[in-house]
C-alpha cells in the first residue's frame, strides 16, 4: 500500500494505485454519485485513462492531485482532489460511493482535507462548488468553515450552484 497523505480516525489519504482500479471504476461510473459533480457518469475507458495518468501523485505541483480515500482496511470508499482549476484558484472536491453517504466519512475527510492544506496553501484561497440540491456538501463546507460567495443558476444542470471559499491565514 502507499504511504498516506493523511489519515483520520476511520479514513486513509493516500495516492492512487492501479490497483484501485475495480472501485474507481464503479464510482465514477455511478450516475446517482456523479450528479453532485460537474461531469457525467464516466466510462470504464474513461476511467481507466484518468486512473493511469493520476495513479502515485502525491503533491500538490498546481496540477490535479486526485486521491484515493480508503478505510482502514484498505478498501475504496471515494476521492479527494485537489487542483488549480480553470481559473487559476485552489479547488478541492470529494466524493464518496453511495453506500457511504449519511455515515459521517464526507465531514471527517474534508475537515481533514483543510487541515492538511493549511501550510502548504497558506495565504491562498481554497474553493469548493457545490450544487444547492446537495444539501450534506453544503453543510460539511460551512462547517469546515468554507463562506458562501456566489449562488447562481447553472444553465448546464438547470440548477442553482453555489460557490465557496476558506482563505488561509499567512
Amino acid at each position: 500500500m502507499a504511504s498516506p497523505i493523511f489519515t483520520t480516525e476511520r479514513l486513509i489519504v493516500r495516492p492512487l494505485l492501479q490497483a484501485d482500479l475495480p472501485w474507481f471504476v464503479e464510482l465514477e461510473g455511478d450516475p446517482e454519485v456523479m450528479r453532485y459533480t460537474d461531469r457525467p457518469a464516466q466510462t470504464p475507458e474513461q476511467s481507466t485513462f484518468a486512473l493511469l495518468e493520476l495513479a502515485g501523485r502525491r503533491e500538490l505541483d498546481g496540477q490535479l492531485c486526485l486521491w484515493a480515500v480508503v478505510n482502514r482496511e484498505g478498501e475504496g470508499l471515494g476521492t479527494a482532489a485537489v487542483y488549480r482549476n480553470d481559473d487559476q484558484q485552489w479547488e478541492m472536491g470529494y466524493k464518496f460511493h453511495r453506500y457511504c453517504w449519511g455515515q459521517g466519512l464526507a465531514s471527517e475527510l474534508a475537515e481533514a482535507l483543510v487541515g492538511y492544506l493549511q501550510q502548504p496553501l497558506k495565504g491562498e484561497t481554497l474553493h469548493a462548488f457545490a450544487f444547492s440540491d446537495n444539501v450534506a456538501s453544503c453543510r460539511i463546507l460551512e462547517k469546515c468553515g468554507f463562506a458562501l460567495v456566489r449562488e447562481w443558476f447553472n444553465p448546464d444542470y438547470q440548477l442553482l450552484d453555489r460557490h465557496y471559499q476558506l482563505t488561509f491565514s499567512e
